[in-house]
């Protein structure tokens, strides 16, 4: 039995170019502040936040919960 095809999503709105990098170097800066010791993030767990909507200030909070 063949399964019905299934309906291509529309893809998802593109965010202004520039965006994710501003973004991104608002969380460097906010863990910066914080101290040499206070977290790091691998681009994927910044990419994923970034994804989710995060705010700079709770992806650098999470980097800080993250840090061993």
């Amino acid at each position: 039995m063949a399964g019905e095809p299934k309906a291509k999503q529309p893809p998802a709105p593109a965010a202004p170019q520039g965006a994710y990098a501003a973004w991104k170097q608002r969380v460097a800066a906010l863990i910066e502040s914080k101290g040499p010791f206070s977290g790091i993030l691998r681009e994927r767990g910044i990419r994923r936040l970034c994804i989710a909507g995060a705010t700079p200030e709770a992806a650098a909070d999470e980097a800080e919960t993250i840090a061993p």
